[in-house]
């Protein structure tokens, strides 16, 4: 019986993917703003960026995260944050350097409406962690279909940050206020 090794993938090349996948969901995603259109692409722009520095790592070099790459990805992950319609999270680089580094990917923080009789925020927001949880921890499909799960992931964040926009705009009602 003769067994057959997956052949190496060099871990930058695996996290220059990554970084072309999220790229691409930012160019896919829908807006009519000229301005978040800017942002979406400034968001895929840094990510391609990125995406040659780790190119351009030669193979074998196990060394230390390429500093330009790195900085592109805190650039994309800065445009998530002033640009919330965006709908990406600000750890979005984590996910491009998965291959690379041993640590959690990230969770969103609880959105903790104040209406406690909207009990529908929190069981949309319970089945979204789920889902990023089993997400998360599909080792199989994270490794095998990496940019069919980075989709998946990212449209699980998309309706995350919306339910956490809705929830913003209830807690800021008059007659919610703690």
């Amino acid at each position: 019986m003769s067994t057959t090794a997956a052949p190496f993938v060099d871990p930058y090349a695996q996290a220059a993917q990554r970084a072309r996948t999220v790229a691409q969901i930012a160019r896919d995603r829908f807006t009519t703003d000229p301005a978040l259109r800017a942002a979406l692409y400034g968001i895929a722009d840094r990510l391609d960026a990125a995406a040659r520095e780790f190119d351009a790592v030669p193979p074998g070099a196990y060394e230390h995260l390429p500093t330009e790459a790195t900085e592109e990805l805190f650039m994309a992950e800065q445009i998530a944050v002033d640009h919330p319609a965006a709908r990406f999270p600000a750890e979005l680089g984590e996910y491009v350097l998965v291959p690379l580094v041993d640590r959690e990917l990230p969770f969103p923080r609880r959105l903790d409406p104040v209406n406690p009789e909207f009990a529908q925020f929190a069981q949309r927001e319970a089945d979204l962690v789920r889902a990023l949880y089993a997400l998360h921890y599909d080792g199989p499909h994270q490794w095998e279909r990496t940019d069919d799960w980075l989709c998946q992931v990212f449209k699980v964040w998309e309706k995350h940050l919306r339910l956490a926009a809705e929830v913003a705009v209830d807690n800021g009602r008059p007659c919610n206020r703690r």
